[in-house]
């Protein structure tokens, strides 16, 4: 089975969810003997103006799957195009020619994908919600999984900081609930972005808790991350975090930002309070639930559902 991988990704973003994602399945896809892989690398090279919203310059050898990393298509005869959905956020958080520019990139991918993966049911709801005419019988929910990376460090001492994982200027992100929970707690609120999983694996080790007050998320990673490593998660009940967090979390409603930074506040201080095992527990046996070889696996049946309905 050919496969094409379309790694603009890493061009485009260093570090990031998406990022993330599309390195653990490469990592599976190298190894694996059922595949052909073909990989359209640009982080070695100087990328053609706008490289990003361009056909890739590669011909194909049909029959073939091309996945892009990121809204790409390979127009050609007998290449299947397969586009990953991992949230709507230009949709509901961006304006102007940014916006305009991105939903003429998705609607294109999603024109011309024989398959469409969303990473949750939520991002599968917000799709049909702004795409009503994509069919719904060529969408697949694929789920992320966690890294093996984040797992309890015995060794490491709690410090009882709050952790805030990820962007902190985008509004939705709602880093100034954070914010006002560390000064209601009086607790040191700890930022972390950009750094390697193991350096995380350490902060989600030392925290008393991940703040995750977040209005939108396609998936959530960091709540996985958390829960994995044994640090328990305070959260926004919103978008595809309830599906993500399990039984292993404490939500707060969404309400107005004063409530919601009260109530989380007062999640962080049932932590101090009393034993946090038990939630502990219930957030490492949620984890389990996901994982990257089985991301991978349903990742590869999309594939082969492809090939077995055009009798390749």
């Amino acid at each position: 089975m050919k496969v094409i991988a379309d790694n603009i990704i890493f061009a485009l973003q260093r570090y990031g969810g998406i990022s993330v994602v599309w390195q653990e399945l490469l990592s599976r896809a190298r190894e694996d003997q059922d595949l052909q892989l073909t990989e359209l690398d640009y982080r070695d090279r100087t990328l053609r103006r706008l490289e990003r919203y361009r056909i890739p310059d590669y011909k194909a050898d049909p029959p073939a799957i091309f996945h892009s990393s990121y809204f790409r298509i390979l127009p050609q005869k007998q290449v299947y195009n397969v586009t990953t959905v991992h949230d709507l956020t230009y949709h509901f958080y961006r304006h102007g020619p940014a916006k305009a520019v991105h939903l003429w990139e998705e609607q294109r991918a999603l024109r011309h994908s024989e398959a469409v993966i969303c990473i949750s049911r939520n991002t599968k709801r917000d799709l049909l919600r702004c795409y009503p005419w994509v069919d719904e019988a060529r969408i697949h929910i694929v789920p992320n999984g966690v890294s093996e990376v984040y797992r309890p460090l015995p060794e490491v001492e709690k410090q009882g900081y709050l952790l805030y994982v990820g962007n902190s200027t985008a509004a939705y992100k709602r880093y100034d609930l954070a914010q006002e929970v560390a000064r209601q707690t009086g607790l040191r609120l700890v930022t972390a972005r950009d750094v390697t999983p193991e350096q995380l694996n350490r902060l989600y080790n030392e925290a008393l808790c991940l703040l995750y007050p977040s209005d939108y998320e396609g998936f959530g990673l960091p709540v996985l991350e958390a829960q994995r490593a044994g640090c328990p998660v305070v959260a926004q009940n919103a978008s595809s975090i309830p599906e993500v967090i399990g039984e292993g979390g404490l939500l707060v409603a969404h309400d107005t930002p004063a409530r919601m930074a009260t109530a989380m506040a007062e999640r962080v201080r049932q932590l101090l309070s009393q034993s946090t095992q038990e939630i502990i527990a219930a957030g490492r046996e949620n984890a389990k639930r996901f994982s990257w070889d089985k991301t991978y696996a349903q990742t590869k049946q999309v594939y082969e559902n492809i090939y077995h309905n055009h009798h390749l």
